[in-house]
């Protein structure tokens, strides 16, 4: 028989027999009193593999959660191989004691312990069970950190004999706090932190501490959280501030006090079970409150990792300030070919890097790792977490004049990558002035840290026009702030602030040009048909005239209906006007800074509100041509009906007039200060 028809066979042979298929059934129904029957009548079955992942019946019958039922399972065996079947790893050589750590119930580990304890006298020499370490190198003890049991945690840690920090390494190097803030078990790292206040200062294999980790998860914390909605928020704000502590104490017979803040649905005993109404209701809340728990804890675990940091006391302050290098005079059409010609050698730099041999590559990638080398400050203010930023420069305010060995401080950092609150929050300290003088080592300014698009994220804003002109407003805010010769100077490549600029954003530019035409022709198109219809409307009086006299000249509902129609007209043809400007409009790069998007919303506005005077003329029609007299309801049916078209362009448009809101809240300020 050939080789490929031996191996063809053997694939068709099933890998478990009739009995061990009968098992896993009453495992996946957790039929667990019919598990233990079919492995009493054969015990030995017991340390077979039971599924694809090399767990034994004994490994499966931890996920019943029940004390009991393993200590039977155990106690089938004889005493010898019940020893064996305790130590016994699946295919990663997870054993017993690591399956235990997805109980919630720390007597399954109980039972491990006790047994082990009656057995280890009929050993020699042993390993503790809580010792033992799988593939990866983690004990018990770190998978049950990894994974967040925090009860099972400190149950197995008073199991420990010998020192418990040698738990507190994986073979790569990876630590037990950085497999916890990864998986974002922060109650578990800050128990772990209080234990042992050294686990602060490991880096892993990758050279970050656990604060660096720690600064590059910006959505733990609050102040990147994305916007929840004015009803979430506001319960996110009537929620605790306090209360998120962890009790460290922990009763031997396995019964832990609930942590301080774990929403749970209760039902009561008279009243009967919650309804789905309450209980979708609560379980919002829940997912509210447990939001705000991981804040808290979060800004807590930061907090005591600040308090173990001083990477920002190396700081590399060149001796050699660099000058004010000022660009080549020339022409503006040369000046435009010399960037256009930088930006294709930059290109072709780039697709040659792509393609280039295996040693410059791993160069390629440690360059591209740089920024892990950053402190956990200006990581995290690169990140924009400003609870990191304001905890290290309050605790060390010397901190904020760190400068890392590309000569970046914590300003760069925040214009660098667009974050606003870091920006605001440095501007309100004495040093601001200090900062802002900082040329980086490839001769770049903060003015051409905003003009550069290397990290560039789009911002949740209507449209191309709006992140346009929220980036010409960072290089606005930057350029007040700069000395005025910076204005002049070059980086490296030869290139102002200004250059970098319309190089960077030009793809940016004609994206805004033709999307701002083609929503100012659609949106005038929609004005001169509601424009048309009013005016239309206005001739065409609802009740007919005697004498040229309209009808319904005495009623109230006929002077609503004149107001209301020739609101609609003037706004109708003002909102035209408006976007015929737009579309007459040069469409220079600063035209978008404030005349263009300023156009477009006030267009916008004008527009809607000719299509509420539109639908408030109807409704007026409506009412005077039926004469619904004393029927309120039948009233407010039809204005319900004529108010729809408007509530749902609303509802489509809103984002712009939250831009419209903001450009009238500025205007306003500025008449107010003056």
């Amino acid at each position: 028989m050939a080789e490929s028809e031996r191996e063809s066979i053997k694939e068709q042979i099933s890998m478990f027999d009739e009995k061990m298929i009968s098992a896993q059934r009453a495992a996946r129904s957790e039929n667990w009193r019919e598990f233990k029957k079919l492995f009493e009548v054969d015990r030995m079955r017991l340390l077979d593999p039971l599924d694809l992942f090399g767990n034994t019946a004994i490994h499966i019958a931890t996920h019943s959660d029940n004390p009991n039922l393993l200590q039977e399972l155990l106690e089938l065996l004889p005493r010898q191989e019940r020893w064996r079947a305790m130590r016994m790893g699946n295919c990663v050589n997870n054993t017993l004691l690591h399956e235990i750590v997805f109980c919630t119930t720390v007597d399954m580990a109980g039972v491990v312990f006790k047994l082990e304890k009656e057995l280890q006298e009929e050993v020699e020499s042993y390993d503790p069970l809580v010792e033992v370490r799988n593939d990866s190198g983690e004990s018990p003890l770190f998978r049950a950190a990894k994974l967040g049991k925090l009860k099972m945690l400190k149950y197995m840690a008073n199991h420990v004999v010998g020192d418990i920090r040698s738990h507190f390494v994986r073979f790569d190097r990876c630590s037990i706090l950085h497999a916890c803030i990864l998986g974002q078990f922060f109650d578990v790292a800050i128990w772990l932190l209080k234990l042992d206040g050294n686990l602060a200062q490991h880096k892993d294999m990758d050279g970050l501490t656990c604060l660096q980790l720690l600064a590059n998860m910006p959505l733990v914390f609050r102040s990147q959280t994305p916007s929840m909605g004015a009803v979430k928020n506001l319960v996110y704000y009537l929620l605790p501030d306090e209360g998120y502590e962890i009790d460290d104490d922990y009763d031997e017979k396995g019964e832990e006090e609930e942590e301080s803040v774990s929403f749970r649905l209760r039902t009561d005993l008279e009243s009967g079970p919650l309804d789905k109404a309450k209980q979708s209701e609560f379980n919002g809340i829940g997912h509210i409150w447990q939001k705000k728990k991981q804040h808290k804890l979060a800004e807590c675990l930061a907090e005591l990792l600040v308090q173990k940091d001083f990477s920002w006391q190396i700081s590399f302050h060149s001796n050699f300030q660099p000058l004010i290098v000022l660009p080549i005079l020339s022409s503006k059409l040369d000046r435009i070919k010399e960037i256009q010609l930088m930006k294709e050698k930059r290109q072709l730099v780039e697709i040659a890097h792509s393609r280039i041999s295996k040693p410059l590559l791993k160069e390629s990638i440690s360059e591209a790792s740089h920024f892990k080398n950053y402190t956990p400050l200006l990581m995290a203010a690169g990140s924009g977490i400003v609870e990191i930023v304001e905890k290290i420069i309050d605790m060390n305010p010397e901190a904020i004049s760190h400068v890392s060995q590309d000569e970046h401080n914590v300003l760069h950092m925040a214009v660098k990558h667009r974050q606003l609150k870091i920006f605001n929050l440095i501007k309100r300290n004495s040093a601001f002035k200090s900062l802002i003088h900082r040329i980086t080592g490839e001769g770049r300014t903060l003015l051409h840290q905003v003009a550069r698009m290397e990290f560039y994220k789009e911002q949740r804003l209507p449209g191309v026009a709006f992140q346009l002109q929220d980036e010409l407003r960072w290089y606005e805010r930057v350029r007040r702030i700069v000395p005025p010769h910076y204005l002049m100077h070059c980086d490296k490549d030869g290139l102002t602030a200004k250059d970098v600029l319309e190089m960077e954003h030009q793809d940016m530019h004609k994206e805004a040009k033709s999307w701002i035409k083609e929503t100012a022709q659609s949106c005038s198109t929609v004005a001169v048909l509601v424009a048309t219809v009013v005016f239309a409307a206005a001739y065409t009086i609802p009740g007919g005239s005697q004498n040229g006299t309209p009808v319904f000249f005495g009623s109230r509902v006929f002077l609503f209906f004149t107001i209301t129609d020739v609101v609609a007209l003037v706004s109708s043809l003002a909102s035209v006007v408006m976007f015929l400007s737009i579309l007459t409009s040069p469409f220079e790069l600063w035209d978008f800074y404030k005349s263009l998007p300023r156009k477009l919303s006030l267009g916008f506005a004008l527009l809607f509100f000719s299509l509420v005077c539109t639908m408030l003329a109807f409704s007026a029609t409506v009412l005077l041509t039926i004469r619904l007299d004393n029927k309120e309801w039948t009233s407010i049916l039809f204005y319900c009906a004529g108010f729809l078209p408007v509530a749902i362009f609303a509802w489509m448009q809103f984002p712009l007039y939250k831009t419209l809101q903001k450009l009238v809240r500025r205007l306003y300020n500025r008449v107010k200060q003056v």
